[in-house]
């Protein structure tokens, strides 16, 4: 497809030679009398070695896959398959609904702007000398903003993405200077605006950001009710999770306070009270039954004296911890 190709007249490695090579394909299928199962299952490969690219590597120069997405994102809007696409299908990702309506684009951006205007007060509140920090912080998303609004996008998910974008660069920085051993108040402070951010400021407004190792954190825009869903489902989780904590904290201490309740019964005393027997062996050990019954029966003597062992065990557990009111072991 004439122009469909982001990869240019350059030789290429990687990644942008899998582009080249799907490109090649998809022309050739829908030439084909239009094969689209054909051009899907290019597709298909095409995003799992872009996803094999972005895994292999710590530190994945992230421009070839903003190709390949700009790629997709075309195809699936020639195709028909997004709904909302509008020609030329520019951009990354499936099309919003308001993308191509009438809106005002400083009103659509509005909630984004205040919300990078609040993580970049609550930053510089925190005090934090770092360069990069500085940095981010001093260079406003406005410009690009304006820009694509002059340029007659009208797509709010585009129209919002410099914001998103700059509070997402500067949570990643929270997390570097968190996982450089800071002094624990500032590591706790920093994490705690780093996980609201994620959590809270941008999951409200429909921005889902997927944290990795050693590399920015990537940005999704799915629908705030579902973000705010999952977040309250964890919640809970949560909540759950300490409640059955909590709960067996309490079952082993009335557990441990059971136990010492009952090893504070001398051996010795552990048979007398019970109505069963009639007679018992200087240990307390019962002899013989009560009722005229007899002699114990020898196994059961054996059972019995097994007891006694474990109660002057305990017993004796019980009076080493200082137990109150130590007397005769019973023996």
């Amino acid at each position: 497809m004439d122009g469909l190709s982001l990869t240019g007249d350059s030789p290429a490695e990687g990644l942008a030679s899998e582009l080249e090579q799907a490109d090649r394909d998809v022309e050739k299928a829908l030439l084909n009398s239009f094969d689209t199962p054909t051009a899907m299952q290019v597709i298909l490969k095409l995003v799992r070695d872009a996803n094999i690219y972005m895994n292999d590597r710590s530190n994945a120069p992230l421009a070839p896959v903003e190709k390949v997405a700009a790629f997709v994102t075309r195809l699936v809007g020639i195709l028909g398959l997004d709904r909302h696409a509008q020609p030329p299908y520019k951009g990354l990702g499936w099309a919003s609904a308001g993308a191509g309506t009438a809106l005002d684009p400083k009103q659509a951006v509005e909630p984004y702007a205040a919300v990078f205007a609040r993580v970049s007060q609550d930053v510089r509140a925190l005090g934090v000398d770092d360069a990069a920090v500085e940095s981010l912080l001093s260079h406003s998303p406005q410009p690009e903003f304006l820009a694509l609004e002059e340029a007659g996008e009208r797509d709010p998910e585009k129209l919002a993405l410099p914001y998103v974008r700059a509070v997402s660069q500067l949570r990643d920085e929270l997390r570097r200077l968190a996982s450089a051993a800071p002094p624990p108040e500032s590591k706790k402070a920093l994490l705690a605006l780093s996980d609201r951010i994620r959590d809270y400021d941008l999951t409200d407004l429909g921005v889902q950001l997927d944290d990795q190792a050693d590399r920015p954190s990537l940005v999704k825009f799915v629908p705030a009710a579902r973000l705010v869903a999952a977040r309250e489902e964890k919640a809970a989780l949560a909540a759950e999770r300490v409640r059955q904590k909590e709960e067996a904290r309490l079952a082993k201490a009335r557990a441990e306070a059971d136990k010492w309740e009952k090893a504070k019964v001398p051996p010795g005393e552990l048979f007398r009270g019970d109505a069963r027997y009639a007679e018992w062996d200087a240990d307390g050990v019962p002899t013989r039954l009560a009722d005229g019954g007899g002699e114990v029966p020898k196994s059961q003597v054996k059972k019995l004296r097994k007891d006694w062992e474990r109660q002057k065990k305990a017993h004796d557990e019980w009076l080493a911890r200082g137990g109150a009111g130590a007397g005769p072991s019973g023996s």
